[in-house]
């Protein structure tokens, strides 16, 4: 084999570990906007922000299927002044949840769903800081 042909296939091999690897990252969200939604199996959620900079929305799960939500996880961009957030989930069965206050070191808040319950059918999470 030509020494062309071995650096291409090895960029090639390269590029297909990178690819592979980005398509299995968790859900971040850049700006106050959309969030990528990628948690979810067998579909996608739609996230929005208001009132502050996420980093990040993790949901938990009760399934192995990843479709009963009982908690989110929220880190925000920075300190907000252990204010406590509001988290909506629409679609499917409601559940309650109730979000502890942000963190001032840690910039996280958890939101568990009231004991014993679930959300299933999710279909977009609204996360409002005021």
């Amino acid at each position: 084999m030509r020494k062309s042909a071995k650096i291409f296939t090895a960029l090639s091999v390269a590029g297909l570990a990178v690819a592979a690897g980005s398509a299995f990252t968790g859900t971040g969200v850049a700006t106050a906007g959309q969030a990528a939604s990628d948690q979810f199996v067998g579909g996608t959620v739609s996230q929005s922000v208001t009132g502050a900079t996420l980093n990040s929305l993790v949901y938990g799960f009760t399934d192995g299927t990843n479709t009963a939500v009982n908690k989110v996880t929220l880190t925000f961009a920075d300190a907000t002044g252990g204010k406590t957030p509001t988290l909506s989930l629409t679609g499917g069965t409601a559940a309650t949840f109730t979000c502890t206050a942000i963190d001032g070191t840690t910039h996280i808040s958890v939101c568990d769903a009231a004991t014993g319950t679930s959300q299933t059918g999710v279909t977009s999470a609204a996360v409002t800081v005021s």
